[in-house]
């Protein structure tokens, strides 16, 4: 060194203090050098891919901080990562549900879809307002508004013919009551009938309840409906993936994946069909959930100081949630609640049938299954369709 510019630029200082300044400019250069290496090794790294284990992957709170984009690949393959929290200020969009109609698969769909978390009314997981989606089944009395409502201006609505929806709303009822995996056994009939006797007639008082808010709340360009029918369909369920989509995409900050690769994203998640080279290890994730009581996850009704984030947090992306075990026999109702029902989605039917036809078309799907049902109930009796037919 030219001693006359060292002593310019580093003025003498005791020898102490300057064996205290290298130590301290020594440390600060490994942890930079560690945190270059860390960075790079993340970013070549996605965690569904790498060496990490299924246990720790599942595991592992601090690993939401380093989820990446699914990935569209050619010939519209696709690639399932984890997620990332959204750019702040990206609008939120409501994921409303009745009970029963697939929230908990819907709402991987969309983690899938859109490589961004997202969250539920009661922040079970923790997230808050820094989602791209929350979920909520309200004003169905299990669901709440979040804290941060004023700020989300569209939702998309999920809804499933009652007929089916209640009675499996009941086996995630029965589920919790007997500490049991989530979505994981199909309650005995002798159970079913038992609630039934207590709470269907609620239940078809909420399902109304629902439909109308929140078709009144938003208008036709800030809400998609899509039914838990068409999304699980074996030929439409992929097209009904790319509207949600599509709708999903069309706030700043959300930038789905490609419409080709949308098939494959709904096969792995609504189908549970992963890609190929991913199937083992999401295999070995669900099953690690599956093994989790309820219990340990966290009540998903349960008031906010019983919460607990981080022990229910949910596999994402790829969990499968219809592998509850058990009879799949039919859910009987009385007669009495048959025409009840059939009257509810009548009477929604005939209040949005010239806002949204199409809202009404499945409204009158439904009656049709509900009165089939009616007529084995009761064969001698006549069960009149709907004034003015179905269409």
């Amino acid at each position: 060194h030219n001693s006359a510019l060292h002593n310019i630029l580093i003025p003498t200082m005791p020898p102490s203090i300057t064996r205290r300044r290298a130590v301290a400019v020594s440390l600060v250069a490994i942890c930079g050098a560690l945190a270059i290496f860390q960075s790079t090794l993340h970013k070549q790294q996605s965690p569904l891919s790498s060496s990490t284990t299924d246990e720790n992957v599942l595991g592992s709170s601090s690993s939401f901080s380093r989820r990446q984009l699914s990935e569209a690949l050619p010939n519209g393959g696709c690639k399932l990562t984890w997620p990332k929290k959204p750019e702040p200020g990206t609008p939120i969009t409501y994921a409303a549900s009745y009970p029963g109609c697939g929230a908990r698969m819907t709402w991987n769909l969309v983690e899938a879809l859109t490589g961004l978390e997202t969250g539920d009314d009661w922040n079970n997981n923790g997230r808050g307002s820094e989602v791209v989606t929350v979920k909520t089944h309200f004003p169905q009395s299990n669901g709440i508004l979040p804290d941060f409502d004023e700020r989300i201006h569209r939702a998309f609505i999920v809804i499933r013919n009652p007929l089916e929806s209640i009675p499996s709303f009941f086996n995630h009822i029965y589920e919790m009551r007997n500490h049991l995996p989530v979505h994981s056994e199909r309650a005995p009939v002798e159970e079913w009938v038992k609630w039934r006797n207590a709470y269907v007639d609620i239940e078809i008082a909420e399902y109304k309840k629902f439909v109308f808010y929140w078709m009144d709340r938003y208008t036709a360009e800030n809400r998609h409906l899509l039914t838990y029918e068409g999304l699980t369909d074996d030929l439409i369920g992929s097209e009904v993936a790319k509207g949600l989509n599509e709708f999903l995409g069309q706030v700043e900050g959300v930038d789905p994946i490609e419409q080709d690769s949308v098939p494959c994203v709904w096969k792995a998640v609504v189908k549970n069909q992963p890609p190929a080279e991913q199937a083992a290890q999401i295999a070995r994730l669900q099953a690690a959930a599956l093994n989790k009581p309820q219990s340990e996850q966290g009540p998903p009704y349960s008031p906010p100081e019983q919460q607990q984030p981080a022990l229910r947090r949910r596999l994402d992306p790829g969990h499968h949630d219809s592998q509850r075990k058990g009879p799949a026999v039919p859910r009987p109702y009385t007669p009495q609640q048959l025409d009840s029902m059939m009257n509810m989605l009548l009477e929604i039917g005939e209040r949005f049938k010239m806002e949204d036809v199409r809202l009404y078309h499945i409204m009158m799907g439904y009656y049709e299954k509900v009165r089939e049902a009616r007529i084995k109930t009761t064969p001698d009796e006549s069960v009149d369709p709907p004034p003015g037919g179905y269409f």
